[in-house]
């Protein structure tokens, strides 16, 4: 399983969300793409706001997707269940 965070330079929720996934111990690779440099990635996942968290399953399929902040008990609930 892999998870990819869209984010942007500019947006202060994603710098508050990647605080967030710094102090956990997370049991997958987190993929970091910023949607300026990488539209067409962000255009494949129908990534309409930022940030955006989707967790791909092995297969790269969609297993969760979240749009906004996230607290860490919420990521935690959502993600790693």
């Amino acid at each position: 399983m892999k998870l990819l965070k869209f984010q942007a330079s500019w947006c202060q929720p994603c710098k508050m969300l990647t605080a967030t996934l710094k102090d956990l111990e997370l049991p997958f690779d987190v993929t970091e793409i910023d949607i300026d440099e990488d539209m067409d990635t962000a255009m494949k996942y129908g990534v309409r706001g930022v940030p955006t968290l989707i967790l791909l399953n092995d297969d790269n399929e969609t297993i969760v997707t979240h749009v906004g902040s996230i607290t860490k008990d919420q990521f935690v609930k959502k993600f790693i269940y």
